[in-house]
């Protein structure tokens, strides 16, 4: 077995006569790497008998939170599936984490996580920062996010000896590169690079259920000019991949500045988008990669859902009803309609009025639609190709002019917004210019909102879940802070969201649910035409303090407790929602599962230190077995353990192995009711 320096493999032994519990803990002479291997007692069920199990119920045991060091710097669960079944008996199937793949390695001909222009080829160097640094290449993103396993009828790739699977992979952003003035310090690569997305080609043992990669390529996404900051992602249920775009690049700054990290893609560096440079417009879409059978890929941008700062979109039940995270402070809430079941192409897109009915326990609220427009794909792609610019939208007056001369700006609107990468959130007037409904919809999304008046005080709103059984959607938001908490809104033009609490409780985030509903009319009193519409927000899961008895002093949030709740994604057959961690109050980031019925919140994963969990997904029956997808982002990255002492930023975090890490919760078989 041939181990990278400081890499952790879990593995599975198996006893002769059945699988006995324990933990091996090895450190390999010579090298810093780890060999966790994760077995079973003997009562334990084997995956390789299970077939489909009709199931009444599942329980997960707990994975406690680490304590020693090695367990701090290691991913790593000690929990099991306690499945009960229709006729009374139960078994246990413990979980293991596998591995696919980490950053750079290599596979088939090809890096994981490798940055490269239009044309395929490996970028030597990053844009600028502010300060003029520039970082040498080749890089390979350390930041795997979104994550879709996807079967596709009649699948056959040459190297897959049975029925292949494929795995499409976004790689969100590279956390450092090396300075290409070797006597300055590394340049801090967020938003300096154009970003990949992999797609790996896995074979399924029949049996066991392992996956093991065996090719790797990049998606091409030259015809759509590149992919910015894609985030986490979801898999639509005709088995495609809806991606998302995060971090918008504002308009209004990049009319006037090159979008340089683009211009790197296309071959246009220096250049303004008049005059043939990368176009701020064409970034900051839901993105749908087609994967065929034989293993080609496509990509599209999906221009009528609207342009924020995409965390997913979650496709319902109905095929056509979309929710969307937008991250950030000072977001709005959207919702997308499909004209047709399936096709993403063409609908009507809204943004929601928060009505609060409690301002305790993270709120409680009814939800209002507001119409913001209805087009195609086409149409907007259409407006960027002619290039429109923000100028074009709207006319801008600062809150100082207006103060200064308010009838010289009769008829602008204030408005406070995250408005994109590149621009400082700011209160602003603005005036829609004549005809520009459309463009202001679809390509100033959260801005229009605003305009018409929708709820833009939402904080950091991120993973998106629901249930098809019982119409129930569940949205995280993983930090609640400024113009969520009453009191806070300061120069905001409206206060709809007034939550009350201690604001070291709500800091540590909340998952809300919504009833799906039919009937609904719009603000205007339109019908909403769909069955799947949130009609209210209630807090249901949500962390609080570290009590001063918790016994991980370095937790500002309860470690019993989730804290700042980023991806989550639902199983129909366990009932249960699995919630990952993006938290800078958790010094190590974990893995929950939420039984909607016990209402039983366990822990089952521990990231490294300095790392989040993404590309948190599940699957309930893949040719007989189940995977949970589960990644692990930037693993000890500097500017998460920045706070900590000099014992975890530098003694502890020298032990951590710095590529993320693609892979899997396994040792589930396929489930249904």
């Amino acid at each position: 077995m041939s181990l990278h320096s400081g890499m952790v493999i879990s593995v599975q032994i198996m006893a002769h006569q059945g699988l006995y519990k324990m933990m091996l803990k090895t450190l390999l002479a010579g090298s810093t790497a780890l060999l966790y291997c994760t077995a079973l007692i003997p009562t334990f069920a084997s995956v390789a008998d299970a077939a489909s199990l009709k199931i009444k119920s599942v329980e997960f045991t707990a994975t406690p939170a680490p304590a020693t060091d090695l367990e701090k710097v290691a991913p790593y669960t000690t929990s099991a599936a306690v499945v009960t079944l229709t006729d009374g008996s139960k078994k246990t199937f413990p979980l293991s984490y596998n591995a696919l793949y980490r950053s750079g390695d290599y596979i088939d001909h090809w890096y994981a996580g490798l940055i490269v222009d239009k044309d395929g080829k490996p970028l030597t160097q990053s844009a600028p920062d502010t300060k003029g640094n520039v970082a040498r290449g080749p890089f390979r993103s350390a930041g795997p996010d979104g994550t879709s396993l996807l079967l596709i009828p009649n699948a056959k790739v040459d190297g897959v000896k049975g029925n292949p699977l494929f795995l499409v992979n976004h790689f969100e952003y590279d956390t450092e590169g090396e300075n290409i003035d070797p006597a300055k310090p590394p340049v801090d690569l967020y938003a300096l690079l154009p970003m990949t997305m992999n797609l790996a080609v896995l074979d399924q043992d029949p049996q066991t259920g392992k996956l093991t990669p065996v090719k790797l390529s990049n998606v091409d996404f030259s015809a759509v000019e590149g992919l910015w900051i894609p985030c986490n992602g979801s898999t639509t249920p005709w088995m495609t991949h809806l991606g998302s775009e995060e971090y918008e690049p504002d308009a209004a700054v990049f009319e006037k500045t090159p979008l340089e990290p683009m211009n790197l893609y296309r071959g246009t560096a220096g250049k303004l988008a008049t005059d043939g440079g990368a176009n701020p417009y064409q970034y900051g879409h839901l993105v749908e990669v087609t994967v065929n059978p034989e293993g080609s890929t496509k990509a599209v941008k999906h221009y009528a859902m609207g342009r924020l700062a995409f965390e997913l979109g979650d496709v319902m039940g109905d095929h056509k009803t979309v929710y969307m995270g937008d991250d950030g402070d000072d977001v709005i809430r959207a919702m997308f309609i499909a004209d047709k079941e399936g096709d993403l192409s063409a609908g009507t897109l809204y943004a929601t009025k928060w009505i609060q009915e409690d301002a305790a326990r993270y709120g409680k609220a009814r939800l209002q639609w507001i119409k913001l427009g209805h087009t195609s794909d086409a149409e907007i792609k259409a407006l960027i190709a002619k290039g429109t610019r923000f100028s074009d939208i709207f006319e801008v007056a600062s809150a100082d002019a207006v103060k200064a001369e308010p009838a010289k700006y009769e008829g602008f609107k204030p408005v406070y917004i995250y408005s994109g990468t590149g621009s400082k959130t700011q209160l602003e007037y603005l005036k829609l210019k004549p005809d520009m409904e459309r463009a202001a919809a679809f390509l100033e999304t959260r801005r229009y909102a605003a305009y018409l008046g929708a709820t833009t005080e939402f904080t950091k709103m991120e993973g998106q879940a629901h249930s098809n059984a019982d119409k129930k959607l569940w949205t995280a938001i993983s930090y609640v802070r400024k113009g969520m908490i009453d009191g806070q809104n300061k120069e905001r033009p409206q206060d709809d969201i007034k939550l009350a609490g201690d604001e070291k409780d709500l800091t540590c985030g909340v998952v809300y649910e919504s009833a799906l509903k039919g009937s609904q009319k719009d603000t205007a009193g339109n019908p909403i035409a769909s069955d799947w519409v949130a009609a209210d927000m209630t807090g249901l899961i949500y962390g609080e303090r570290n009590p001063a008895d918790g016994k991980q002093k370095l937790d500002k949030c309860d470690t019993e407790k989730v804290a700042n709740p980023d991806n989550i994604r639902y199983s129909e057959a366990m009932r249960t929602l699995f919630i990952g961690e993006d938290s800078g109050n958790h010094l190590n980031n974990f893995v929950w599962a939420y039984n909607v019925d016990s209402k039983a919140l366990t822990r089952i994963f521990s990231a490294p230190i300095g790392a989040e969990n993404t590309g948190l997904n599940v699957f309930d029956d893949y040719n007989g077995h189940a995977y949970i997808t589960a990644n692990i982002q930037h693993p000890g990255a500097a500017e998460d353990l920045a706070k900590y002492g000099d014992d975890i930023k530098i003694d502890l975090r020298r032990k951590v192995d710095e590529r993320g890490w693609v892979g899997y919760l396994g040792g589930l078989p396929a489930m249904t009711r």
